[in-house]
């Protein structure tokens, strides 16, 4: 990694680094992705990507030479990869000001030691969502099991029509040491059972980590605080009734405790006036 790490801006492809500790490429491939938990390919770009977001802090810099410095081969293939990473371009990521939070390669190494899978870079993804209307069931934060059991007996006695999609939602709202959890689904209106409680999620921007659930939230919770806390002059977490809450987000890649399932967390932001 500290390899990789040195030689970001010249890598050709894999086999340059499996020549340089004498491992068969075939080899290496595999027990790289099977320690890390990615494709070698995919974790420089994600290095790259994080040393690029680090020098758009820097205003003596342009994007394009910042694309060259980071091994990229053009302006538009930065771009489109940056985007892809980050959900914005690299021109809006430099004029929102954003500060990057990038893990030390031995930050990297300490965390394959402890066997945590995920949360490489703690820089989220950028998304806009509109409103949201969730029809589900609210209970204690502390209980969110018992919440989601009841949310399925529902579901399969009640059902709805005017459900968006299967994808689930779980909000966390914060009020001091106190939580409340609203879990269920998006749905197009308020036509729904009185069983249901609906609730209405304004149209944000959205901070998204994604979290492995099988490895555990603690080091996604704590790079989520770094990233607020880097960025807290020019962004801050909304707020519902001037209380914060933060959206987990089950998609198909939500698979219970598999090694492979992926649960996204948003938290919403806006700018600091």
């Amino acid at each position: 990694m500290h390899y990789i790490e040195d030689h970001l801006d010249d890598i050709a492809d894999y086999e340059q680094i499996a020549n340089a500790f004498c491992f068969s490429p075939y080899y290496f491939h595999r027990l790289f992705s099977a320690v890390v938990g990615k494709p070698i390919a995919a974790y420089i770009r994600e290095r790259r990507l994080a040393k690029a977001a680090r020098l758009l802090t820097d205003p003596d810099k342009t994007i394009t030479s910042i694309c060259f410095e980071c091994g990229f081969n053009s302006s538009q293939s930065f771009c489109r990869a940056f985007r892809n990473s980050y959900g914005i371009s690299p021109t809006d990521y430099r004029r929102l000001g954003y500060t990057p939070v990038i893990m030390s390669v031995e930050e990297i190494v300490e965390k394959f030691t402890n066997k945590l899978r995920g949360g490489i870079l703690v820089n989220p993804k950028m998304i806009k969502r509109g409103e949201l209307l969730i029809a589900g069931v609210t209970g204690d934060g502390s209980k969110t099991c018992e919440s989601w059991e009841r949310f399925c007996e529902l579901n399969e006695k009640i059902g709805f029509k005017n459900k968006v999609s299967d994808n689930g939602y779980e909000v966390r709202i914060y009020n001091g040491d106190q939580c409340k959890c609203h879990v269920g689904v998006c749905v197009s209106d308020s036509e729904v059972d009185s069983a249901f409680t609906l609730l209405r999620l304004p149209a944000s921007t959205y901070a998204s980590f994604e979290v492995y659930v099988a490895r555990g939230y603690d080091s996604e919770n704590d790079a989520m605080d770094e990233w607020l806390e880097a960025n807290k002059e020019r962004h801050k977490q909304r707020t519902i009734d001037g209380n914060p809450y933060v959206v987990e987000y089950y998609d198909e890649r939500f698979d219970g405790n598999s090694e492979d399932s992926i649960v996204e967390i948003w938290i919403p932001i806006e700018r600091v006036k």
